[in-house]
């Protein structure tokens, strides 16, 4: 993808401002961000879904206590691990894709989450998404987090507009976002945290705190709309 000069200064110039609120105002003390294990991200990610940040916070370091390995949790019962994640909510379909992630990485890949694109989306529920967070977290490779959140803040910062009905999907979107990614591997973890923790507090769906923003001045969406 061709960019112009002043689209690769907005960019490096959002980049680092991203990263530089992540640092003051992130959610740095999650402990699913302060891991490097594959498995542990890849449990945090089934453990996430559809369910608050809050919720997860209270079950997840009890959940990788109890079963720090994909061996550690096929030693366990269905049911012990459905009565852990319970106050998650739909606890028997997710102690069931747990337990089958579980088996496939121990007999597929001998107990290790593989750092392979395709070899990730061919597990049980990992997707696109989740593939590109366990490489980022797991495997130090500058992957973008491409959920809703990045997507509503690419919008609306650099009106780039997705070509499918379904962002997630979209190439296009993906090739921009991994763009925006920095090689670094701790830089690349803090923007791409960054991005959804700035888009969660500040450049929320609804009422986003443009006054807050510090990337105002360079969001399209503001400077169309001559503020929020």
């Amino acid at each position: 993808m061709l960019i112009s000069k002043d689209l690769e200064y907005k960019m490096s110039v959002f980049i680092r401002r991203i990263v530089k609120w992540y640092e003051e105002f992130g959610d740095k003390q999650l402990p699913w961000r302060n891991t490097k294990d594959p498995w542990l991200v890849l449990i945090a990610t089934f453990l996430l879904r559809k369910t608050s940040v809050k919720q997860v916070a209270k079950v997840y370091e009890v959940f990788i206590r109890r079963f720090p390995t994909p061996c550690a949790l096929l030693l366990a019962s269905e049911d012990e691990v459905r009565e852990l994640i319970r106050p998650l909510g739909i606890e028997h379909q997710r102690s069931k894709h747990l337990m089958e992630l579980a088996r496939q990485v121990q007999t597929k890949f001998g107990g290790k989450v593989p750092c392979s694109e395709d070899q990730l989306e061919k597990l049980p529920g990992v997707g696109r998404y989740t593939a590109s967070e366990v490489l980022l977290v797991g495997c130090d490779k500058p992957e973008p987090l491409l959920d809703r959140n990045m997507i509503r803040v690419i919008e609306r910062v650099f009106g780039v507009k997705p070509l499918r009905k379904r962002p997630h999907e979209d190439d296009t979107m993906w090739a921009f976002a991994k763009m925006l990614v920095p090689k670094d591997s701790e830089e690349a973890r803090a923007f791409n945290y960054g991005v959804l923790d700035f888009a969660r507090k500040v450049c929320r769906a609804r009422s986003p705190r443009c006054r807050e923003c510090p990337i105002a001045d360079i969001c399209k969406h503001h400077t169309d709309a001559r503020g929020c």
